[in-house]
């Protein structure tokens, strides 16, 4: 968890127009810039203005405030509720279930961050921030006996199997000191 360096009224002091979709986009920004405590204060100020109207709260500043909320101050349980109420209000949204999969990864649920992260990438699947949280999270292999649980014994002997044997054949080609050739040292061309 952080600690607020920024002070709310010189952040808030950016925000010119007075319109709260302003201040939203101002929030969202802010997240997706990765600036995690300005997209708090913007979107904590829009959720206070908005708040009243509880139908006017978009699923967007929602998800976008739980990820503040995770990713700033570590409020994760809390952060979740915002994301899932987010989702409840937009299923269709690529970027709540971005922000639903960042929030579950920072609270160490893997699990939980891989299925938001397949749901968005069904929805779209050239999602950049889904796609690189996929591959900074790493995608495990199926289990080799897929009806059993992936920590059966069974599945894990023959898991570390499959992986040896992949790894032998992928050394197959290669000559001594891991260069491809006929082992006549390196440089050498094949004739």
């Amino acid at each position: 968890m952080q600690a607020d360096t920024l002070s709310p009224f010189a952040v808030l002091a950016e925000w010119k127009t007075g319109n709260l979709e302003d201040l939203v986009h101002l929030g969202i920004a802010a997240a997706r810039a990765r600036q995690y405590e300005r997209g708090l204060v913007f979107l904590a100020e829009a959720y206070r203005h908005l708040g009243r109207e509880n139908h006017r709260l978009s699923a967007p500043l929602l998800s976008h405030y739980g990820l503040c909320l995770a990713l700033h101050r570590g409020r994760i349980k809390e952060a979740i509720e915002y994301c899932t109420i987010g989702l409840d209000r937009d299923r269709f949204n690529a970027d709540a279930y971005h922000n639903m999969a960042c929030v579950w990864f920072a609270g160490r649920s893997r699990r939980k961050a891989v299925e938001a992260i397949e749901k968005g990438l069904s929805l779209d699947p050239n999602h950049k921030g889904l796609l690189q949280l996929r591959q900074d999270i790493g995608v495990r292999k199926s289990p080799v006996i897929p009806f059993l649980h992936r920590d059966n014994p069974l599945n894990v002997s023959l898991g570390k199997m499959r992986a040896r044997m992949r790894a032998k054949k992928a050394g197959a080609g290669t000559g001594p000191g891991g260069k491809a050739g006929t082992g006549k040292g390196p440089g050498r061309p094949v004739r």
